[in-house]
């Protein structure tokens, strides 16, 4: 069996308190579920934006809310943490990583639900879970339930209401907890540990009114940090980070409140540290970005949001033999959960064409809106305003997915980015044109040569 060979757990040698980086912080020997000489599978996700179902029915408030979003399937969110279950059984990853984001939107019944949808994961599976918190989850004003033509305020929770709820996923394991955030470090492996970065800010958000969208490293976590790497070098270990804001630029267009505040600074903190990959969310568009400086490079790996189409996840290998990390990137299998288990729906047994279209039309009818509503397009008709608004919509489906660089060309070979490209100045035109004109870049592959330990 999986568990008898690969999966030795050693019995807990020490609990105690020690100063860290000038922080006391709460410290424990390593419990290696996977011992040195074996490989590591991970599967990575991120911004699942979990409603609990109490939290809504299929009324008015709840279909504008939806329709008012960015193509979340907050309908479904059941239905698709029970098929990551599923693909979880199939593919038998070591370790499931969500980075952040949670919870629609920091909603007490939805963080609880959750949670217990990953226990059951982790008890059918084997598989071990490990999560941080995003910009959503803490102390968010916009928790809401729908009924009827209503929104209602609901419950969120504290960052120790959190770190409660999910202890089971990381945190109680953790071998060091930063005391400035809800960071930690974990060791699922002997050979592989994982650096838990809290990069969001909530201690503002009721006085604010929403959410703050900005994520940040306090000076006293970059301290955290160092003293996390210097025991991860002790023990030979190698270090990937995960957090929920970019570390580095994934977007022209997308930048500010993405990208981690003084980002330069963060770098060069797990650079020193030996981190050469970091796993990120938030953005919700699939892409790959990297940084180089005297010979080294890092990597900051954006994963889409599983809850927005394509449903994306991440598939992280570490090689013992080679030292290496491996990544790749597969969809949710939704279709055959679907179907394994005898659903009739007709939008999950077809849940990839079914929310392609969703997103698309989405998009495009937002973006149909705006130009029917310009002046400066009121000379077009309204066959060709709606060919533009598809081509906004089809590009922000290839953006997303990160497959700009082989899905754009059938776009730009239609009629209605014939049309953007003779349009009148706008901040629309100049987004369709440079969306349409990304570089080429495999944002689904990657494979990076870690530092020898």
């Amino acid at each position: 069996m999986k568990f008898i060979r690969k999966y030795a757990i050693l019995p807990l040698l020490l609990l105690m308190l020690s100063s860290c980086g000038g922080q006391d912080v709460a410290e424990t020997e390593p419990q290696y579920r996977i011992q040195s000489g074996h490989d590591l599978s991970i599967l990575t996700t991120s911004d699942t934006h979990y409603l609990a179902q109490e939290l809504r029915d299929l009324g008015p408030a709840f279909q504008q809310f939806l329709a008012a979003g960015d193509g979340k399937q907050l309908g479904y969110s059941k239905e698709m943490m029970e098929a990551l279950g599923y693909d979880i059984g199939i593919r038998k990853p070591d370790v499931l990583i969500i980075s952040g984001d949670l919870s629609n939107n920091g909603e007490e019944a939805s963080h609880k639900e959750l949670a217990g949808h990953l226990k059951r994961i982790e008890q059918d599976t084997g598989t071990r879970i490990y999560v941080i918190p995003g910009n959503h989850d803490i102390q968010n004003p916009w928790a809401r339930s729908f009924r009827d033509k209503r929104q209602y305020t609901t419950d969120s929770v504290s960052a120790t209401a959190f770190r409660k709820i999910y202890g089971g996923f990381g945190y109680d394991e953790a071998l060091l907890r930063d005391e400035d955030s809800l960071s930690y470090l974990a060791a699922p492996s002997e050979e592989l540990w994982l650096l838990m970065l809290d990069t969001a800010q909530y201690g503002d958000n009721k006085k604010l009114g929403h959410p703050q969208l900005e994520g940040r490293v306090s000076d006293r976590t970059l301290e955290w940090i160092a003293a996390c790497g210097a025991k991860a070098a002790a023990a030979g270990a190698q270090l990937v980070t995960v957090m929920h804001h970019s570390l580095l630029n994934h977007s022209e267009f997308i930048q500010e409140g993405f990208t981690v505040e003084d980002h330069a600074k963060v770098t060069n903190a797990l650079m020193k540290t030996g981190v050469r990959t970091v796993l990120s969310g938030h953005i919700h568009i699939q892409d790959i970005s990297e940084y180089s400086h005297d010979g080294q490079r890092i990597y900051d790996i954006a994963s889409s949001a599983l809850s927005v189409f394509p449903h994306q996840y991440g598939l992280l290998t570490y090689s013992s033999a080679r030292q290496s990390l491996d990544y790749s990137t597969a969809r949710l299998g939704m279709d055959q959960w679907a179907a394994a288990t005898g659903n009739t729906d007709p939008n999950l047994l077809g849940f990839r064409a079914y929310s392609e279209a969703n997103f698309r039309k989405r998009s495009a009818t937002r973006s149909y809106s705006r130009l029917a509503e310009d002046p400066a397009y009121a000379r077009y008709t309204e066959a060709e305003l709606k060919q533009m608004a598809d081509v906004v919509g089809r590009l922000n489906e290839n953006y997303f997915a990160g497959s700009a660089s082989t899905g754009n060309a059938a776009v730009t070979a239609t009629e209605g980015y014939r049309l953007w490209q003779d349009a009148p100045a706008s901040g629309t035109r100049s987004y369709v044109l440079e969306m349409a004109s990304q570089q080429p870049k495999n944002n689904h592959e990657l494979h990076v040569q870690l530092p020898q330990r």
